[in-house]
């Protein structure tokens, strides 16, 4: 299939499907551990007798894993398809989280939490469901990938609320062994049903990691861009994992609490669904800005979301942020690099990003261990939202840049 077929087709039934599966995928991905960890942190401890600050780190664990594996999951993509990284996140990461779930054991709970998280993070999030619908799409990766996170929004409203309620009921290994089945039963259909490598439009051989991992330092947008994912996975990560804890500190039910982050999460669409409106008129980095700005307030309202009107507001205000900011990292990351390399691109930002966010859940421990509030932890991440502000700021792109940007395909 050539690149003008490509274009003039648009995006037909066929991969409006493929992206319904990758959506699905993401959604079952990010629900069933990273998503839910969250809820299940309390009656973790309150089971087993756990330490608090261990627990977290395993959290931390995991996100460090999914940084270490991003880059390779992405470069597998490129090279091997969906069929191979889907069908060994859904038995690899499956395996090791089911084993988690059984863990009488701290340590081996950490232990396999940690792997069946990272392997699931570096062969299921976004930098593979986008670089698979990009590779759909090569022409209009923007539009695929606004999809492809509408789709994505609503991890959180499903998987948080339907954490909550099991919970309550059947306890937390059951309900973590119910919803990790639910993202291998979604990990295999994938493997199964997307379109091979050989049927996708031929963008050529990519390049080697060496000048993939230059290409992110290469210019000073880049390097402004690199820095300011690596700041806000931080804040991301803390927020992700303490969210629900922090607004029960604060005096929330436990219910209540992954109610609000369900609403933050389905808040997400607000980011989402009037970006293809936005992006004919802003360009995609002043949008980004605007994504990374809610962010930061929704953290300082986090701190503060004792009552359900200011849970609320900090619901809306942090799921437009992470709502926008997701899928502008995607589509500003397409406009800066070569599609021939998009898994492997999109891989490296994720390791950035989870590589500096695997420091977030840490840190959150070790201020509940020092401070005995929790509310003391959306400071921290409010600190981090503010500094990836900055960070994007200090470059912008240039007509020499723009004229020399990498070929897109």
């Amino acid at each position: 299939m050539t690149r003008a077929s490509v274009a003039s087709e648009g995006p037909g039934p066929l991969a409006h499907r493929a992206i319904g599966v990758l959506g699905l995928i993401t959604i079952c991905v990010y629900g069933a551990w990273y998503y839910a960890f969250g809820v299940l942190l309390d009656p973790i401890i309150a089971d087993t007798g756990w330490n608090e600050a261990v627990l977290a780190s395993s959290f931390s664990l995991g996100i460090l894993g999914i940084g270490v594996g991003s880059l390779f999951g992405g470069r597998l993509l490129d090279r091997l398809g969906t069929r191979w990284v889907f069908g060994l996140a859904a038995t690899v990461g499956g395996g090791a989280l089911l084993a988690a779930t059984m863990a009488t054991n701290l340590a081996l709970f950490v232990l396999f939490s940690s792997v069946g998280m990272g392997v699931f993070g570096a062969l299921g999030f976004y930098h593979v469901t986008m670089a698979a619908v990009v590779r759909l799409h090569p022409e209009e990766s923007g539009r695929a990938i606004a999809a492809l996170t509408i789709w994505g929004a609503l991890a959180s409203p499903i998987y948080l609320p339907l954490a909550a309620w099991l919970v309550e009921r059947h306890g937390w290994r059951t309900t973590s062994q119910l919803l990790v089945l639910s993202a291998i039963i979604m990990l295999i259909v994938g493997a199964l049903s997307l379109p091979r490598p050989e049927a996708l439009p031929d963008l050529g051989p990519p390049p080697g990691l060496r000048a993939v991992a230059a290409s992110a330092v290469s210019t000073a947008e880049a390097r402004a861009f690199t820095v300011a994912v690596a700041l806000i996975g931080v804040t991301i990560s803390i927020l992700l994992s303490y969210q629900v804890p922090i607004m029960s500190a604060a005096g929330l039910p436990l219910t209540t609490a992954a109610t609000m982050a369900g609403v933050r999460g389905f808040s997400q669409l607000g980011g989402r669904l009037p970006l293809g409106f936005l992006l004919k008129r802003i360009e995609a980095r002043t949008a980004l800005f605007i994504a990374l700005g809610a962010v930061t307030v929704g953290t300082l309202l986090l701190g503060l979301a004792g009552t359900v009107p200011v849970a609320l507001l900090f619901a809306v205000v942090a799921g437009f942020g992470i709502g926008a900011y997701s899928p502008l990292q995607g589509i500003y990351a397409a406009e800066l690099f070569d599609h021939r390399a998009i898994g492997a691109t999109m891989g490296l930002y994720t390791s950035v990003s989870m590589l500096a966010g695997s420091l977030g859940p840490f840190a959150g421990g070790l201020i509940v261990e020092l401070t005995g509030d929790r509310r003391w932890i959306a400071v921290a991440a409010s600190v981090t939202a503010v500094a990836s502000v900055l960070a994007l700021a200090t470059a912008s792109r240039s007509a020499a840049q723009v004229s020399q940007a990498p070929l897109r395909s």
